[in-house]
């Protein structure tokens, strides 16, 4: 199975630097335009089935890579950002001056910390490991599956098909629009690439 990962495209809070978490934002005009390279980029390569987070700013991605393909999109709550409590809506730089504390213990330990009102990091890789299970399992492996999600949602999925300790998440990083790909194959993952944006024509 190719399980092709896409992070949802630009809103105004991702270009404003704000946490976005659960906060329901529409994208940008330059996250339609990334949409739409998506779309450009896919439309000449099979998909069999399309996955998103229900947060509007993954559907609307979701839709418009779907817009030639007409596919019967699926949605999951196990795919939606990670909650991210008192920091929604909240500028990085902010968090940094006022959170300094709970940034570092987030940081040392992203497994149990809970972000104030808002979910342990380990919690959400818990549902996106369980959302990936359930999927291979219900589907043969012969088929191409686009899953359209989420920055931290995403990078703790991509750490535990490295197998890589929660801490070394940042490491896994996704720009919004980028691609990254898992080949699942007798019953073992691994991962392909991660990031791919060359298909950005605004980069």
């Amino acid at each position: 199975m190719e399980i092709i990962l896409v992070r949802h495209c630009e809103t105004d809070w991702n270009k404003q630097n704000r946490c976005q978490g659960i906060s329901d934002i529409s994208l940008n005009n330059d996250g339609l335009k990334q949409a739409e390279d998506l779309r450009f980029y896919f439309s000449d390569r099979n998909i069999d089935i399309m996955f998103t987070s229900p947060l509007k700013r993954a559907i609307e991605t979701a839709n418009i890579i779907n817009t030639d393909k007409g596919l019967s999109i699926k949605y999951s709550e196990e795919l939606r950002e990670m909650d991210q409590g008192d920091f929604e809506g909240i500028p990085f730089n902010t968090l940094r001056d006022y959170y300094s504390s709970e940034l570092k213990q987030w940081r040392e330990n992203p497994e149990n910390f809970r972000i104030p009102n808002g979910e342990t990091l380990g919690e959400v890789r818990k549902r996106m490991i369980s959302f990936v299970g359930n999927m291979v399992k219900n589907y043969p492996e012969n088929l191409s599956v686009l899953v359209v999600s989420h920055n931290l949602a995403l990078s703790t999925l991509l750490c535990s098909i490295k197998d890589k300790n929660l801490k070394s998440f940042t490491d896994f990083t996704v720009k919004s629009g980028s691609i990254s790909t898992i080949d699942y194959s007798d019953k073992v993952f691994s991962l392909k690439n991660i990031d791919y944006i060359k298909h950005l024509k605004q980069i």
